[in-house]
């Protein structure tokens, strides 16, 4: 019993084997250049391919980048493959050229292939190839012709559009960069904001005031500052108010001035006040007293309140009575 088994088992491996080689010789494996013949430098196609077996595994021929020796491979297309009728259709297309003259022998490509499952493992060989290069003719009889220059073709505009871009570019950074060299030279702002719009004379002269008596800078021991801010302060105001330069003028020159501008007697004595005790802090070096401090910055408001100009306000009464009377 045990020997009919052993000889059911010899006999189902040969069936098996035999049922393997058969599928393994119909695996067909070829080559095939597009042509025979080139010219030197010419490009041509080679295809290899084979088919087998669905359930068979293949390992492609590799390839260097010279073929033979004076035939190299340029491209190399991918293997594509396809299951037709139960046989796996394998190709792959290569681009071949010869820089040489001469007939050259391609050999037989190898392919390897087993049966998944497993089991021995097979080879096929493509038929060899032959490739004839030839030189091109030359007609030794005819005078050489001269060498034709380069054709000249006319540039479109997408052309000339980034070159002209590009000059104005650089023409604007040398008209920037003059410009911003000239303002570095004169000491100007590169970009300078928008000036704020002055406030009246008065406004101003007051707000200003204001701010020096929140300072509390005579309180701090800074008398001589302070009568020096107070009378900067309504020099400006007088340069603005009436139109003549006060800051460049002596205390007495400023007086002048307001007397020529028919202020009346009662500002003008505070003024003269003013001016005096800064002229006595700052040279004599006198002391004023807290309340001589205050007095002197309220002297200065009330100069302001008494001479500045205010717009005339339109009667809006007086005009309708009018329109009415119309």
């Amino acid at each position: 019993m045990n020997k009919m088994k052993y000889l059911f088992t010899i006999f189902g491996l040969v069936f098996l084997l035999a049922g393997m080689s058969a599928k393994a010789q119909q695996v067909q494996a070829y080559a095939k250049l597009d042509t025979t013949a080139i010219t030197i430098g010419d490009q041509i196609g080679l295809t290899l391919a084979i088919n087998v077996p669905g359930n068979f595994r293949v390992q492609w021929p590799v390839l260097n980048d010279t073929l033979v020796p004076h035939i190299e491979i340029i491209n190399r297309g991918s293997i594509d493959s396809v299951k037709r009728n139960g046989l796996l259709q394998m190709q792959q297309r290569l681009v071949v050229t010869s820089f040489d003259p001469g007939t050259f022998h391609i050999e037989p490509f190898l392919f390897h292939f087993k049966n998944k499952a497993g089991g021995r493992e097979f080879t096929a060989n493509t038929q060899p190839l032959v490739l004839k290069v030839y030189s091109p003719k030359v007609d030794t009889t005819k005078a050489f012709k001269a060498i034709k220059g380069p054709v000249s073709v006319p540039y479109t505009f997408w052309e000339i559009f980034p070159w002209v871009l590009l000059i104005l570019a650089v023409i604007g950074g040398v008209i920037f960069l003059v410009w911003y060299l000239k303002k570095r030279k004169n000491n100007e702002p590169v970009f300078a904001r928008k000036p704020k719009p002055l406030l009246p004379p008065h406004e101003e002269a007051v707000k200003r005031l204001e701010e020096l008596r929140l300072s509390r800078m005579w309180q701090a021991g800074k008398i001589k500052v302070y009568h020096s801010a107070i009378t900067d302060i309504m020099r400006n105001y007088f340069l603005r108010r009436f139109n003549f330069e006060a800051l460049e003028m002596t205390s007495d020159e400023v007086l002048e001035h307001l007397e020529d501008n028919k202020v009346n007697e009662q500002a003008l004595q505070k003024i003269r006040d003013v001016f005096h005790l800064a002229d006595l802090v700052k040279f004599a070096k006198v002391v004023p007293t807290a309340v001589e401090n205050d007095t002197s910055l309220d002297y200065c408001i009330d100069f302001v309140n008494e001479t500045k100009t205010v717009p005339e306000e339109v009667d809006t009464n007086e005009d309708k009575k009018e329109e009415g009377g119309k």
